[in-house]
């Protein structure tokens, strides 16, 4: 799938803050949501919830109605300061 090449491509990117398009018409699957939900917090670890991706504040359309919540919870994150380390307390209580 090519959310899933995507998700994976974006890891470790330092730069780009928006990933703008309209999920309706995309074809993205629940594996291709599942890959970006885990691209901005990867649950599988502390450390790999510190390694995530913090930069990216915007999927989908501009008010992302159609974005999945828990991907617009991570993305609302990624606006605050010290996004890992909210993301931490979240991911591992």
């Amino acid at each position: 799938e090519g959310a899933v090449a995507l998700a994976e491509g974006l890891m470790g990117n330092e730069s780009l803050t928006s990933l703008r398009f309209i999920p309706d018409e995309s074809g993205i699957t629940d594996v291709g949501w599942a890959a970006f939900s885990r691209l901005l917090c990867d649950p599988s670890s502390i450390n790999s919830t510190y390694h995530s991706n913090h930069n990216i504040e915007r999927i989908g359309e501009y008010e992302m109605p159609r974005t999945p919540l828990n991907i617009r919870r991570y993305l609302e994150l990624n606006g605050h300061p010290h996004p890992a380390m909210n993301k931490i307390l979240k991911s591992h209580p």
